[in-house]
């Protein structure tokens, strides 16, 4: 069986001018295979082979100025859909605070679908966004670092929970 992962980065500051969502992008793949992303569509990572897949975006988050909170969210988006429940939120205090959020998921995709990371700010003129830290003497901390490996083959149908996630049905297809 191939192996399909890939750990992607953004060396990259990304701080958007709107509190429109955005797409986060990535101009550096650390490891890749069977997984397809290019410095073409640095937002976009391509599904190559169907299965269930382990996703986590880890993006650095900060701001330029302003005091007071400041709300960021990042979720996943599946080929323009935004994935339910899978938004995450942070929220910066100062100009000199730093965090790392985590978001992750776990589901299965289709040979084709196109992943995005989304992010969204509560308002402009402070510079939130995502940053890549350079420390002297130190590995770079990138903006964002992006893994996805695929844990299982397609099957032809999959187990849900019902009733609060007490019983499970098997569902068949996709």
């Amino acid at each position: 069986m191939a192996v399909e992962f890939a750990q992607i980065i953004s060396t990259l500051d990304q701080r958007p001018d709107t509190t429109d969502p955005v797409s986060v992008f990535m101009d550096q793949n650390d490891a890749i295979s069977g997984i397809e992303h290019s410095i073409d569509h640095p937002a976009d990572i391509r599904i190559t082979e169907s299965g269930t897949y382990v996703v986590i975006a880890a993006p650095q988050i900060g701001r330029k100025s302003g005091n007071g909170p400041s709300s960021i969210d990042f979720w996943l988006r599946r080929n323009n859909t935004d994935i339910p429940n899978s938004n995450v939120r942070a929220v910066i205090g100062t100009d000199e605070s730093k965090d790392v959020i985590v978001n992750q998921t776990m589901m299965r995709f289709i040979a084709g679908d196109i992943l995005n990371v989304m992010m969204a700010i509560e308002k402009t003129g402070e510079g939130l966004g995502i940053e890549a830290i350079k420390t002297p003497g130190r590995p770079l901390i990138p903006s964002i670092i992006f893994s996805m490996h695929k844990i299982k083959d397609q099957v032809d149908g999959h187990w849900v929970s019902t009733q609060k996630g007490t019983k499970k049905i098997w569902v068949e297809g996709s």
